[in-house]
């Protein structure tokens, strides 16, 4: 069987700023596109005005961006928002950043027999009462596949294309 095509839909990256501290409410207010209401939420939601990643800026100087569909597009938005605030007067420098997961979705072009997977492998768990689709675990990694009926699955948790190509073939393997 051939490698099922993937598509990735969402990377989640880490980003910090070393010895930073962000005055939201100036952000929020200097930033377009931000909103920041301490009382639901203690950082500033901001998606940048091209409608790529959004981020939720705290002031510990540590954000989240999300929304990209590659690591590239999410280091080119964060660049981005570091000229921002440093217009802004903030010496923010460098981040370190960190893909935390990538969300991913395939099809495998065939049906899956969810309750019979279920048995076989103990790391699948499958509740057809609670959730549609088989949750199978890539042993040794945070990386999860949601496998529905019809052959399409939702990959979350990998930190890289690598691990959900890996994880593809694993599952090729396994339930062959």
């Amino acid at each position: 069987m051939p490698n099922a095509e993937h598509e990735v839909n969402n990377v989640v990256l880490t980003v910090s700023y070393k010895d930073v501290e962000f005055d939201l409410e100036e952000l929020a207010s200097n930033l377009e596109g931000a909103r920041y209401n301490p009382e639901v939420f203690p950082g500033v939601a901001y998606r940048t005005p091209e409608s790529g990643p959004s981020f939720l800026i705290f002031a510990s100087g540590n954000m989240n961006c999300v929304g990209a569909k590659t690591v590239e597009g999410a280091e080119r938005a964060i660049e981005n928002l570091t000229d921002k605030l440093q217009d802004l007067g903030y010496d923010v420098g460098e981040p370190e950043t960190e893909v935390q997961n990538m969300v991913a979705s395939m099809d495998f072009h065939k049906r899956f027999g969810l309750e019979s997977i279920a048995r076989k492998f103990r790391n699948a768990e499958y509740e057809p009462e609670v959730f549609p689709g088989l949750v199978f675990r890539m042993e040794g990694t945070s990386v999860a596949f949601l496998l529905f009926v019809e052959g399409n699955t939702i990959c979350v948790g990998a930190k890289s294309e690598e691990e959900i190509k890996e994880g593809i073939n694993r599952i090729e393997e396994t339930i062959e």
